[in-house]
């Protein structure tokens, strides 16, 4: 377990959490020394990119609310506390959406500096790249610093695909994900935003099946069922 401060905030780390990242990043399959570095690439910048998601949400509710904030990242991603805070529910809005939106933020900053070194055309290419894994037309200078740089594009890659992707999948209605706290603040009455996550999550459980992704269809397979359950116990 890590544990350490940063801008005020007291930051821990669980085992777990590293494990998940491994098996997302293909930890399962791993079985050359490429397919190991692909992976360790991908854990880093998984726990450096929910870092970033979940210092948006403490450093802005530390900012509108108050009271002391601190985060853990867990099994299945990460959590950001704050405790003492008082916020209107608009505040509450700002706060929980300000994760996913350092995320898209550190998103576009990426290929902000893309830009910068490989020019616009080229940056917009390499995010098409990670972003829906497919060919794009690039430079013959960016297509050979890549090609004798793997490891470089496999890191652009993975921060690119987790800030983008990741962010959207948070922002569906599904509790606990932040978009399910989104929708409580506004749907009423509760067991409404109950049955819309439950509906949502088992749409986002049959894509997972229907892309061959187990762990997102088990992953959302198994919100639906906490969801059914909090739904099945409110009075």
């Amino acid at each position: 377990m890590v544990r350490f401060t940063l801008f005020g905030v007291p930051v821990e780390i669980q085992p777990w959490f590293w494990l998940t990242a491994a098996m997302l990043g293909g930890g399962l399959r791993a079985s050359t020394p490429h397919a190991l570095q692909q992976m360790m690439f991908f854990i880093f910048a998984s726990t450096i990119s929910i870092l970033v998601h979940e210092f948006g949400h403490a450093l802005v509710g530390r900012r509108l609310g108050g009271g002391w904030s601190r985060i853990v990242l867990w099994a299945f991603g990460g959590l950001a506390y704050n405790e003492g805070g008082r916020f209107t529910k608009w505040q509450r809005f700002w706060m929980i959406a300000a994760g996913p939106g350092a995320g898209f933020v550190f998103f576009l900053v990426i290929v902000a500096i893309l830009a910068i070194a490989f020019g616009p055309g080229d940056a917009i290419g390499l995010a098409k790249m990670a972003l829906f894994n497919g060919r794009a037309a690039l430079s013959d200078g960016t297509y050979d610093f890549f090609m004798e740089r793997a490891h470089v594009f496999s890191l652009v890659h993975s921060f690119l695909w987790i800030n983008f992707w990741w962010g959207l999948i948070n922002l569906l209605p599904v509790l606990p994900l932040d978009g399910g706290q989104i929708a409580e603040l506004f749907i009423k009455p509760q067991q409404r935003v109950y049955q819309v996550a439950i509906a949502a999550s088992v749409s986002m459980a049959a894509v997972g099946l229907w892309m061959g992704s187990i762990y997102t269809a088990l992953l959302f397979g198994f919100l639906a069922w906490r969801n059914y359950q909090m739904l099945q116990f409110r009075p």
